[in-house]
């Protein structure tokens, strides 16, 4: 690849890059967005309840709503992971390949390295958000079932948090599964950069050899000069 095609390449995987940060920041802000919302929500219910002294059953709407807006929160979640993914396990390396700089574009890598248990407590706190309101919400509602459109209801109710607990958990063992396979991959990464270090080494082994050689390959010929001028 000549050094034109090179720089068109490295020029394609930076508008590449960019791309994909930006959606990366509008996919969190649209998270951010839905979390205050729901908060919003759920503040909203249980505060015209307490106020107004309403019938509990109207808690059953948070079952539905946590659901709805949990999994777009867990599907977003889902789309900035992959996309950070892309960027270190696939524009990283193009970026080192064409500019021949391996510390360029390690901001996830770095970020990783660093980022020990965060995925985990903010997964934890999302699960208490949504999840566990859905869960307190049917809670509090159980004793004030009685008609059978209450039954549905709830039921219908425990249904969507059992679907949200299934989407959750899935992201936490995707989570789990990307830290191993980083770590596994931090763990081999030495392993090439001790390989360059070594070949200056064997390459350099020889050279007093060869010097020596050459110093020695003369001291005959002058032995036998004086030979052949006897002779």
């Amino acid at each position: 690849m000549t050094e034109e095609m090179q720089d068109r390449a490295l020029t394609v995987v930076l508008a590449d890059a960019a791309a994909i940060r930006s959606t990366i920041e509008r996919k969190a802000n649209h998270n951010q967005n839905v979390i205050g919302l729901h908060l919003t929500v759920v503040a909203a219910v249980a505060g015209f309840i307490l106020a107004e002294k309403a019938d509990p059953r109207l808690l059953l709407l948070l079952p539905l709503i946590s659901a709805a807006l949990g999994l777009n929160v867990a599907s977003q979640y889902r789309d900035i992971r992959i996309a950070g993914e892309y960027i270190e396990q696939v524009l990283s390396p193009a970026v080192a390949r064409y500019t021949g700089d391996r510390t360029l574009f390690g901001w996830e890598t770095f970020y990783w390295k660093r980022k020990y248990d965060g995925h985990l407590s903010q997964a934890l706190a999302m699960g208490l958000i949504f999840p566990g309101v859905s869960t307190v919400a049917l809670a509090v509602t159980l004793p004030s079932v009685r008609s059978t459109s209450d039954v549905i209801a709830w039921s219908i109710g425990a249904g969507m948090l059992v679907l949200l607990l299934a989407s959750w958990s899935y992201r936490l063992r995707e989570m789990v599964r990307a830290r191993h396979g980083r770590f596994l991959r931090r763990r081999a990464a030495p392993a090439p950069a001790s390989a360059p270090a070594a070949a200056p080494e064997a390459a350099a082994v020889p050279a007093p050899a060869t010097a020596q050689g050459a110093a020695a390959a003369p001291a005959p010929a002058a032995a036998s000069a004086p030979g052949t001028a006897g002779t």
